[in-house]
């Protein structure tokens, strides 16, 4: 109850519940399920719901009268207590795809953290298979593309770029496909979870192929080196194969199309979260965040 009462605290600073999503980093949907709980916990309507305003109705204004003083105050005790916490060993139970952690963007990152943080220490669950969240507890996890609906907090801090490509033995064995139907007839291979393949066109739509694999595997080096060995067409991350890209032992297709970004997701419980994992949220964003992946 204490960290939705802040919430509301906080969320009445702006003029609308959008604008207090945008600056307080929370998916809006969220925002507006936990002001209404707290709504229907106290049985009041603490916000008139105006397009392009926000205002207090007259209990929310007696509420947050009533409460601001009190939060003030407990802060202020947090505050006082900070210093206990610096050295109070805690952990962390990250959860993220192998391959991306193997990846170049993230090597040393987990040990700078260390060196900054040596009192935090992380335990990692790594699958590119996409696990169970509601199964695992975790403090954090990494996932890459498309989110299903869930009750979790997110963050998108970057976009991943993918590639199509094939050894250029396939196409002197098939020829260079032209379209998508050139493209049903090659051996495809699938690395899981991107089962499906996502296109922009030239003019600006959005297309999907779904592919009937040769090879599938949740080992996006292994699907990469499968398509250096010319086993078929690989879709997927960038990273994975931009040496066998430079060195020509790969090349691109259907070069008039442009494979649609995956989003870099950070998600975590929606709760108080505790310090320790606001440091390692904080981080990774400002690592990984505007560099090209």
């Amino acid at each position: 109850m204490l960290d939705i009462v802040a919430l509301f605290i906080k969320t009445n600073q702006f003029k609308t519940f959008h604008e207090a999503s945008v600056k307080l980093n929370i998916p809006l949907p969220t925002l507006q399920r936990r002001i209404k709980k707290l709504e229907d916990d106290l049985s009041l309507a603490l916000f008139y719901r105006e397009r392009g305003s926000l205002r207090l109705t007259e209990p929310g204004k007696s509420f947050y009268a009533h409460c601001l003083n009190h939060v003030e105050d407990l802060q202020s005790i947090l505050c006082d207590f900070k210093n206990i916490g610096e050295n109070k060993v805690s952990t962390i139970k990250l959860i993220a795809p192998q391959n991306f952690i193997k990846s170049v963007y993230f090597t040393g990152l987990i040990s700078r953290f260390n060196t900054l943080h040596p009192n935090i220490k992380i335990h990692m669950l790594l699958s590119d298979e996409r696990l169970d969240l509601k199964a695992t507890e975790f403090d954090l996890a990494i996932r890459i593309g498309q989110l299903e609906n869930s009750q979790y907090m997110c963050k998108v801090i970057n976009q991943m770029h993918f590639v199509m490509a094939c050894s250029s033995t396939l196409i002197a064995k098939y020829g260079k496909p032209a379209n998508f139907d050139d493209l049903a007839h090659f051996p495809h291979i699938c690395c899981s979870p991107f089962d499906n393949w996502g296109f922009i066109t030239l003019t600006g739509e959005r297309h999907v192929f779904q592919p009937h694999p040769d090879f599938v595997s949740n080992d996006i080096e292994m699907c990469a080196l499968a398509a250096v060995e010319g086993r078929g067409i690989y879709y997927g991350p960038a990273y994975c194969v931009k040496p066998f890209l430079n060195a020509n032992r790969l090349v691109n297709v259907l070069d008039h199309v442009k494979p649609i970004k995956r989003d870099i997701n950070l998600i975590w419980p929606d709760k108080l979260i505790p310090k320790s994992t606001r440091y390692l949220i904080d981080f990774l964003t400002s690592s990984l965040s505007g560099i090209d992946i």
